[in-house]
């Protein structure tokens, strides 16, 4: 085994969700696909916190010029974030996923996807799931959708974006994955949002392009209209936000594996239902991602437990028969500040050091 690329598993394995070890070593061959042994050797010495190539280059001794070229290469390469400061850039290395994956939007083929998958199924599947802090939040597109007050900022998509003013949109990594393969949904591409610090990445790296705040918020309605479900980074900046589909989006895929899927989703809401002429026309069930909603004896039953609060069933209810209560106050989810602080505490929960 190649020692380099070892020592690179084991610092990305100390990293929020991780990156283990398999038997068939398909994570070393994917970091070979990714990684240049000098890319590999310089995020070796890259600490946790943003930091200047000058700033780098200093600390490890050699001189700024080939530091900063190679730094910006990897940040375009999608192998560390790059953040744009009023003076340089800072760069800082990042997980596998949510991070370096995620960041290939632009370099998928039919190699890394294999190997993903392969190594998805073989060990970064658990590994992945591990930690009771999530990656994403479900959050509805509006507060109107809810029956209770006050309502956090961060939990309506659409007071998110008002708040923005760098706004990026990307296109969907699963979707565009799923197609590669020749299959896939006839949903849009272009659906993920990027904000702040993320946008200018995303549009630095020609992986996204800008959006004023109006252009934004179409894209969030045109989203709800699809049946996508919306998801944000876990964090109360929300740095990012996704458009879900349960056809091709890993993340709910997942979830709809799991016999109670409301346990497994940091959500606040859950769909509450009134009583009512009930039509029994089936648009709740059949925009329902999860398996929330049946139709039976000619009404709409809630199975709560498998509810993740998105609220697809109660903007186009006909009878406006529905809407998203509040969960009990013990049951509420504050996220962390920032996206980065997120990653921090899932590195703790699985005893990785900072």
């Amino acid at each position: 085994m190649d020692e380099i690329y070892e020592r690179l598993r084991k610092r990305l394995d100390e990293m929020a969700t991780g990156y283990p070890a398999t038997p068939g070593g398909v994570e070393v061959r994917l970091l070979k696909r990714l990684f240049s042994r000098e890319d590999a050797a310089l995020f070796l010495r890259l600490g946790s916190d943003p930091e200047t190539a000058r700033g780098i280059a200093s600390r490890i001794g050699e001189d700024v010029n080939p530091v900063a070229a190679r730094l910006e290469d990897m940040a375009l390469k999608g192998l560390l974030f790059r953040v744009r400061g009023d003076a340089e850039p800072a760069y800082l290395p990042v997980p596998f996923v949510v991070g370096i994956y995620e960041f290939q939007v632009n370099a998928l083929d039919a190699g890394i996807l294999q190997d993903v998958s392969e190594y998805y199924l073989s060990g970064l599947g658990q590994s992945f799931h591990s930690t009771k802090i999530p990656h994403l939040r479900t959050i509805p597109i509006k507060t109107s959708m809810v029956s209770s007050n006050p309502i956090a900022p961060y939990d309506d998509a659409i007071a998110v974006v008002e708040r923005k003013d760098r706004i990026a949109v990307a296109e969907c990594l699963c979707r565009k994955a799923v197609r590669m393969y020749g299959k896939g949904c006839n949903h849009p591409l272009e659906t993920c949002l990027q904000f702040d610090a993320f946008a200018d990445y995303y549009v630095d790296n020609g992986m996204a392009r800008p959006l004023s705040r109006d252009e934004a918020i179409a894209i969030l309605k045109r989203n709800e209209k699809e049946g996508l479900v919306i998801q944000t980074l876990n964090s109360q900046n929300v740095e990012a936000m996704c458009a879900c589909c349960s056809c091709c989006c890993g993340m709910l895929i997942s979830l709809k594996l799991f016999p109670a899927p409301a346990r497994e989703v940091k959500s606040n809401y859950v769909c509450a239902v009134e009583p009512g002429p009930c039509r029994a026309c089936g648009l709740c069930a059949q925009r329902c991602p999860v398996g929330a909603v049946r139709i039976k004896d000619g009404k709409s039953s809630l199975r709560e437990e498998r509810c993740i609060g998105c609220g697809l069933c109660v903007s186009t209810c006909p009878e406006g028969l529905r809407s998203l209560a509040k969960k009990p106050p013990h049951k509420l989810y504050t996220p962390p500040e920032n996206f980065f602080d997120a990653l921090a505490e899932m590195g703790r929960e699985r005893g990785k050091p900072d």
